[in-house]
């Protein structure tokens, strides 16, 4: 399960530079059959897999994690559902132009290709208290809303690494994502399918990189999806400016101000082509995984990326020229580097928007909980054969880059992270799992008193416990510790094991007419067979999961959570 989510991780990253470390020859990948994983649309619902599936021929080899996708999909849509028909209806009946999202705070939409530090510059952004952003609870459940995403958030720590396995930058559930997902796993009206999924009908699903060949009406789903998304992202404080960030964003600038209206702002980030080329062709191969065909040859693939890329920066330069003076602002990846709040600073006051002092410090505390940036190695891939024109491809990207003179890397204040209120924190901890064990007690009580028939555990509820003691612990410490994750855990489980007696009690009262003995022994045996069913001990292993996960990250916290 975890290398599926890991997967993810590569989707996301900050677009660091990578190292030279690259072989001459890389092993031969033999295709067998391919295995479960937690899939990048594993949430979609099972209208939207239907309508992928559709017209993409998927390999008997690629069944079985087919079948993995179709349960985990089945439970995105149960519990998404009630939520996802009421804005329906809502959207349809109610909203004068569905296509349409109107929020005066104004929209600022950081577009770049694939790789080019998109996602550097969104989190330095999201650091600031004074914007909104999807997060990857919203964006992988597109589809849903207030409570669905709120289960969500919990149900996802288990599954996904505290941190990226090819770089070690914090990830999680409350990191900024791509709005893409939602587009993809809601709407059905993204690229993503085909570069990441379904890479034998690429072509299919290419159209949604510029709309230029979509239909009127794809085009107004793609409108009515970002607008309903964006809409249902902000509702938590529709006061803050709200940062999207999808690298194709680039070649919808014309259709996103047809979405967001004067209030809609653009970042461009860039990078050297060589290096978003090599790095998006390790991408592809990192997130082989969870393709539902067999890949295409790396020779094909890198021109491909190439197509793409260069399509999408000219769609950029072409479509920006119809935008008034201070509508999109160009940064290079490596000056954001160098020096970050001076390049955002600059960029935001291009934009007429603001950069505060206390933003600078945000991003100093967020770089400074990220510490040195250490490269990794590289592991050695099939990067394919350049056909003759790469080089003068390379070359005609390298002047779409914007003309923007390289800076120095500026002394960065970096603010120290804070040392862990161990203490504070696991005090926390105690006092949230009482109150945890009182509220789980009386609700069993209260289903009792509505029908005595019913016998309810509610084991379900240990894997939100371990949430609830988890944050509790980590909020009170300001920064978390191996030790307070495991007594968060451990924590996690003694609730669980105390409350199985009492709650045996209330459901069946064995030997009640007894002896004292008879009682206390025919209720432990209770309690015991029930601690041991499978289902609880699964449920238990979720919550003391979760736990250690919230209160044991000693990583960086997620941009904009962590003052």
């Amino acid at each position: 399960m975890m290398r599926g989510f890991h997967g993810i991780c590569w989707l996301v990253s900050t677009n660091m530079d990578s190292t030279e470390c690259i072989e001459s020859s890389a092993p031969e990948r033999k295709l067998g059959v391919a295995l479960p994983v937690a899939h990048l649309l594993a949430l979609a619902p099972i209208d939207v897999w239907f309508g992928m599936l559709s017209g993409s021929r998927v390999h008997p080899r690629y069944w079985i994690r087919l079948i993995g996708i179709g349960f985990t999909s089945l439970v995105g849509t149960i519990w998404s559902l009630p939520e996802r028909v009421l804005f329906w209806i809502g959207w349809t009946l109610f909203k004068k132009d569905p296509e349409r999202f109107e929020h005066p705070a104004g929209v600022l939409v950081i577009v770049g290709y694939y790789r080019s530090g998109t996602t550097h510059a969104h989190n330095l952004i999201a650091c600031s208290s004074s914007v909104i952003t999807p997060r990857w609870y919203q964006a992988l459940l597109g589809q849903g809303c207030w409570i669905s995403w709120a289960i969500t958030r919990v149900l996802l720590v288990p599954f996904l690494g505290s941190s990226r396995p090819q770089d070690g930058v914090g990830f999680g559930p409350m990191w900024p994502a791509e709005d893409d997902f939602a587009l993809a796993g809601w709407g059905r009206c993204s690229p993503l399918p085909g570069r990441l999924i379904f890479p034998r009908s690429r072509a299919r699903w290419d159209r949604w990189n510029d709309l230029g060949s979509c239909t009127a009406d794809e085009r107004r789903r793609w409108r009515r999806t970002l607008a309903g998304f964006a809409w249902k992202v902000t509702r938590r404080d529709p006061t803050k400016l709200l940062v999207l960030k999808t690298p194709n964003h680039g070649s919808h600038i014309a259709e996103l101000v047809e979405v967001f209206g004067d209030h809609v702002r653009f970042l461009h980030v860039s990078r050297d082509p060589e290096k978003v080329l090599e790095s998006n062709l390790r991408m592809h191969d990192a997130l082989s995984a969870h393709l539902l065909q067999d890949p295409v040859d790396p020779t094909t693939l890198r021109a491909d990326i190439l197509d793409e890329y260069e399509q999408i920066e000219r769609a950029t330069i072409e479509q920006s020229q119809s935008l008034d003076e201070g509508r999109i602002a160009f940064v290079r990846h490596e000056n954001l580097l160098a020096d970050p709040c001076t390049q955002l600073e600059s960029a935001f006051e291009r934009l007429g928007l603001s950069f505060t002092e206390s933003d600078r410090v945000a991003i100093e505390r967020y770089l400074g909980e990220l510490g040195p940036y250490v490269k990794p190695v590289q592991a050695a891939i099939d990067m394919g054969t350049p056909r003759a024109d790469e080089r003068e491809r390379i070359e005609r990207l390298q002047e779409l880059r914007p003309s923007i003179d390289a800076v120095d890397a500026a002394p960065l204040s970096h603010t120290e992270p804070e040392h862990p209120r161990v203490v504070r924190g696991m005090v926390a901890a105690a006092i949230f799992m009482i109150v945890w064990g009182l509220l789980w007690i009386g609700a069993i009580w209260v289903i009792k008193q509505i029908d005595p028939e019913i016998k309810p555990r509610l084991d379900q509820l240990v894997w939100i416990g371990g949430s609830v003691i988890g944050i509790a612990s980590i909020k009170a410490s300001r920064r978390g510790s191996k030790q307070l994750g495991i007594l968060a855990a451990a924590l996690t489980l003694l609730v669980f094991v105390v409350l199985s007696f009492p709650i045996t009690v209330l459901n069946w009262n064995f030997a009640s007419d007894g002896t004292r003995e008879q009682f206390l022994y025919h209720n432990t045996k209770g309690a015991l067979h029930g601690l041991l069913a499978p289902s609880s001990l699964i449920f238990a292993l979720l919550g003391m999961i979760t736990a250690f996960r919230h209160a044991g990250s000693t990583g960086p916290r997620a941009p904009g959570l962590g003052g």
